[in-house]
């Protein structure tokens, strides 16, 4: 595993990270053996090894300044790194203490001294940039002030971050854990600027075009992030690392995406001891125990900003796992390995070749979603980058780790282009989220796989009206439906579909519905089950078919995992018991035909009829 050799001379400090990384399978710890012998032959290019600060006695133990012992006037070092992975000091002068700042945590107000950052101000990446008071370690530069005129900035004590660190891990955190909206950072944009806030962490990101990175940079926002384009992924494996890289101050980050596109939360690292690194200052989600990839990081540049200054960073190799993610700091294991979502994506298109992408997402309920379709769109916008109209065929398929296989097909189209707010509404995209969220157990997707075919024709229709004969029918007949269909950019022309009425129906009003497979879910019973729940999944219309839906007040009832049409009263009394609560739920009788159509169609419309008894005068 990862660790400091104080006693060693420089060359054998130098330690493949990078090899280690490869060669130690998730959740295992690092053989320091198996790392050198998974060394390259060849290296590219060597880092400078950083200046540690010292808040450490002669024995090891740490010497840290209590937040009750600070006053006023101080004057101190905080490290970081502006450029590199070498930390660098910056003076800094402790202006007040604010009391109880988040409940049972105060935070230590200091203004850095230093021209660097004072012509820049507190910058997103510094979160977690240790500070010093007389070689004690008096906590974690965390928070500040967009737009403002002084560099000040928030300090979290170090005792509440050491506090988190020697938290125990539970062992239960799950792969797909959940991040709820309105975390830290979401309301900022309304806040910022009249309120101490914690630093958002910049989030690298590339391999995506200008449009995806800014329809996605939205959507991660409110995950506290600061999207930031141009310096995200591109590991240089062979880069030689030295070991006592990771020391105060040196850049740190959560990996979310790595692969052909890249996506890191960058921050800084506050104090390091064995395995256990405490790091950023404040939570990065605040969820608690989690499992995402750490990685160690290079500054390329410090990119001052009237709004935001930020780091522009990219991760150099994976150190470890953030195990907590905590409302003083996140705490980071160099001794484990988090797995991700594996996303395979295979675009084709007439006349060229196929291309192939790959790339990693985190594990989390609400991210990975975003995170999944950010991948898809920049696979298809760098195969066919075309903005033009595209018919688009996506069959997806998600593997779900003791459960199976789960494929699913979409047909999309789009005049200009594929578009990130498009491809999120596919199915695959949606299945994602939809079994992260299912209420019965976690479920864990080891793979998705997307095979999509670009076709660059106009191939979609819209249902923009339907009609009978006459707005009365007999039970048992046999009657054309005609629907209108609008293509795009081309005449209206007319399908009809034959539509029998079911002699059921004799004497009632009767809605009839007509839509694309799209927008129609199968009658399926509500799911009981994390097997059940994926059933229903896999049962599905594809666009390119027309459902015709007939529907009346006639109660059903689904009663665990099945459906029950037709029942009579007395038989609904007793599946729906007034004295307890698992019990059969109604649902609305519904009668459907499935016809294909000639290409994929969007849209829905309806209308009302009244159905006479059959022509025996009788109602069966």
């Amino acid at each position: 595993m990862l660790k400091r050799l104080p006693s060693l001379p420089a060359a054998a400090l130098a330690l493949s990270l990078g090899g280690l990384a490869m060669a130690a399978p998730q959740g295992a710890p690092v053989d320091p053996a198996a790392a050198a012998a998974a060394r390259p032959a060849s290296v590219s290019r060597k880092l400078e090894p950083p200046r540690a600060p010292s808040s450490q006695t002669p024995s090891g133990a740490l010497k840290i300044l209590h937040v009750a012992d600070v006053k006023p006037g101080m004057v101190g070092e905080a490290w970081t790194v502006f450029r590199g992975i070498k930390p660098e000091p910056f003076k800094v002068r402790v202006i007040s203490v604010l009391k109880n700042f988040i409940p049972k945590q105060d935070v230590i107000l200091v203004r850095a001294e230093d021209p660097r950052v004072e012509f820049s101000g507190i910058a997103a990446g510094m979160s977690g940039s240790p500070v010093y008071v007389d070689g004690k370690l008096m906590g974690a530069i965390a928070y500040a002030w967009s737009f403002a005129k002084e560099p000040l900035a928030g300090v979290t004590p170090i005792e509440s971050m050491l506090a988190e660190r020697a938290r125990p891990i539970r062992g239960g955190a799950s792969d797909s854990f959940y991040v709820q909206a309105g975390m830290p950072g979401a309301d900022r944009a309304s806040t910022e600027g009249s309120q101490l806030v914690p630093i958002a962490a910049p989030l690298a990101i590339s391999g995506l075009s200008l449009n995806a990175f800014n329809e996605y940079a939205e959507q991660l926002k409110p995950f506290g992030l600061l999207p930031v384009r141009g310096a995200g992924g591109g590991r240089d494996k062979k880069a030689v690392v030295p070991n006592d890289a990771l020391v105060p101050g040196a850049p740190v980050g959560v990996e979310l995406v790595r692969g052909d596109m890249s996506a890191v939360a960058m921050g800084t690292l506050t104090y390091l001891e064995g395995d256990k690194l405490i790091a950023f200052g404040h939570p990065m989600f605040g969820i608690g125990e989690v499992n995402l990839p750490m990685v160690l990081g290079e500054i390329h540049a410090f990119m001052p900003s009237l709004a935001a200054s930020f780091k522009l960073a990219s991760p150099i190799v994976e150190i470890g796992a953030v195990v907590q993610d905590r409302p003083s700091c996140i705490v980071g294991d160099l001794s484990r390995r988090a797995s991700m979502v594996p996303i395979e994506v295979r675009v084709s298109s007439p006349g060229s070749e196929g291309r192939v992408f790959r790339a990693e997402v985190a594990r989390n309920r609400r991210l990975t979603p975003v995170l999944a379709s950010m991948v898809i769109t920049s696979a298809i916008a760098d195969a066919e980058p075309d903005v033009t109209e595209m018919a688009v065929t996506m069959n997806s398929r998600l593997e779900v780790r003791n459960v199976g296989p789960v494929q699913l097909r979409d047909q999309l189209f789009s005049n200009d282009g594929m578009s990130p707010r498009l491809l999120a509404s596919s199915r695959g995209v949606r299945a994602m989220a939809e079994l992260l969220a299912n209420p019965f157990e976690p479920a864990i997707v080891d793979r998705m796989e997307i095979d999509v075919k670009v076709e660059f024709r106009r191939d979609v229709a819209e249902i923009v009206a339907v009609s009978l004969p006459g707005d009365q029918v007999r039970a048992g007949d046999i009657v054309p439906l005609h629907v209108t269909l609008r293509p795009y950019a081309g005449p209206e022309y007319t399908q009809t579909i034959p539509v029998q009425i079911p002699r059921t129906l004799a004497g009632e009003t009767v809605k009839v519905e007509v839509a694309s497979g799209l927008l129609v879910r199968p009658d399926v019973a509500k799911p009981e089950s994390l097997r059940g729940f994926i059933d229903n999944l896999r049962s599905f219309y594809t666009a390119s078919s027309i459902v015709v839906s007939m529907s009346t007040a006639d109660d059903g009832a689904s009663m665990r995992g099945r459906l029950v049409p037709g029942l009579p009263q007395s038989a609904l009394d007793t599946l729906r018991p007034g004295n307890q609560t698992r019990r059969a739920d109604a649902y609305r009788l519904a009668e459907r035909t499935v016809v294909p159509s000639a290409r994929p169609v969007t849209g829905r419309q309806e209308l009302s009829l009244v159905v006479r008894e059959d022509v025996l005068g009788k109602n069966r």
